[in-house]
């Protein structure tokens, strides 16, 4: 019996290094691959939720490692054809004009008892659909600043668009469409198309690197680069308060509740304690959203009553903090206080930049009594939100500008927790199998994430969440 399992094992063993190698699939057994991909294909057309049927249309990269057998990640373009799901009588497909990338992940384990390889097929990381019809890109338009435009054929016509990028090209064009982006001139188009391009290498090693759930890909912010990314959305490195805080007394603020009493999952969203998801624009202002989401939901709670409270009225009139160049909550409530409180959102609306502070004391629709800073513990924060409200904290956002869904759990080099640099608010917690995770209300409007939101693994401070966790006291 242990004859054949290590002859197996070692067969596995010789023909891999420890390391992961990223190989063209043409210096591989196309054969294999293709029949590695297919049964990827067949699962994916069993679990997923689109009416007609897709095949394999190409396998161009393949990944390897060892890990507990063999893992391969083989990199495909799926084509749709004209079969739906279910029809009874058999036919040939006939394949459409719709294509889209994939990931086929391959497991490849010797079996109990040592007798053959047993291969668990998955397909993960679909991009967004485009066309290979090139008549049809040929003459999508790209919309330009001052009303003018320019089609694919001209920039193809040119030399600017080459057929290796035909398919990065389309992504690029739904993106552009999707987003309503504009740019100056063709120079502009070229420029963001080459970052685009870049930041789909990035997405993909993002997405090897995740140890949760979190699936990353093409968003609003992929035609930035990583440095605009952060000068634009994260441009304050958060540092300590100019006003030392008073750490939380439970005891005071009567919480009782003990970890074992704890909710499996929380959500103030279902309480009525959390007003819609809003954009803070081109503008450093996230913690200013930070801050009010946590006045809201404290007020809500001490007075019954939801306000939509002005973000404005900080970037405008908070004088410690530095509008929509960055600032810290912590700061926020203090000059909340000095100010006598905030307006609603519609007496003072957002408008993404700085302005001379105009603020109608008598249009005041909530105060604040006191502020604290909570301690450096999830389950204490636990504790915290489902007796008194939403919380404020800050968090390295860096590998927020491509997330989509899911889990968000990076290894610390892509997210080190001293370096916050985002204010959100958590809202709620729940778990996804055996992945705990904290519900994160953002600023970048509902078209981002899950609806404006999304999920961060709890319990190991990641990306900082423990590291600066404030809230507001209203009585």
């Amino acid at each position: 019996m242990g004859k054949p399992v290590s002859c197996l094992i070692f067969l596995l063993v010789s023909l891999l290094s420890v390391t992961s190698k990223v190989l063209p699939i043409d210096e591989e057994d196309q054969l294999l691959y293709e029949r590695f991909a297919r049964q990827g294909v067949e699962k994916f057309n069993q679990q997923s939720n689109d009416v007609y049927k897709w095949e394999l249309d190409k396998t161009w990269e393949v990944e390897r490692k060892l890990s507990g057998g063999i893992h391969y990640s083989i990199f495909v373009t799926l084509v749709k054809t004209d079969c739906k799901k279910g029809e009874e009588e058999e036919r040939k497909c006939r394949k459409t004009d719709t294509l889209k990338k994939c990931q086929v992940e391959i497991n490849r384990r010797v079996k109990r008892h040592g007798y053959g390889l047993k291969d668990v097929a998955h397909v993960r990381n679909c991009e967004e659909e485009f066309t290979r019809n090139i008549e049809k890109f040929d003459h999508r338009k790209i919309q330009l600043t001052d009303d003018d435009s320019i089609t694919v054929q001209e920039l193809r016509k040119a030399k600017i668009i080459r057929p290796r990028d035909y398919v990065i090209w389309n992504s690029f064009l739904d993106f552009i469409d999707r987003h309503e982006k504009r740019y100056s001139n063709k120079r502009e188009v070229l420029k963001r198309f080459r970052t685009f391009k870049k930041n789909a290498k990035v997405i993909r090693e993002l997405q090897k690197n995740e140890q949760g759930t979190a699936v990353y890909g093409f968003t609003k912010f992929s035609d930035m680069t990583t440095m605009e990314f952060k000068q634009t959305m994260l441009p304050y490195q958060w540092e300590q308060p100019v006003y030392p805080m008073d750490q939380a007394d439970f005891e005071k603020e009567g919480i009782t509740i003990s970890e074992e009493d704890l909710p499996e999952s929380f959500d103030w969203r279902d309480k009525g304690a959390v007003t819609q998801v809003k954009n803070q624009g081109n503008c450093g202002s996230c913690w200013a959203f930070s801050t009010t989401g946590n006045v809201e939901g404290a007020w809500f709670l001490a007075k019954n009553k939801l306000v939509s409270l002005s973000e404005q009225e900080l970037v405008d009139c908070d004088g410690v903090d530095q509008g929509c160049n960055g600032g810290l909550p912590s700061n926020a409530y203090k000059e909340i206080i000095r100010m006598g409180g905030l307006e609603p959102e519609d007496a003072y609306p957002y408008d993404g930049k700085g302005e001379t502070c105009h603020l109608v004391r008598k249009d005041i629709a909530v105060y604040i009594n006191g502020s604290i800073e909570l301690p450096h513990d999830e389950v204490e924060m636990q504790k915290w939100l489902v007796t008194k409200g939403p919380i404020s904290i800050g968090l390295n956002a860096n590998t927020l500008q491509f997330y989509r869904h899911g889990v968000v759990h990076p290894f610390k080099i892509f997210c080190e927790p001293f370096m916050l640099n985002h204010g959100v608010l958590i809202v709620g917690y729940g778990k996804d199998g055996r992945k705990p995770y904290w519900i994160v209300k953002n600023s970048w409007g509902p078209t981002w994430g899950e609806s404006g939101y999304f999920k961060l693994y709890r319990g190991k401070n990641v990306c900082g969440v423990q590291e600066m966790a404030t809230s507001a006291l209203v009585n």
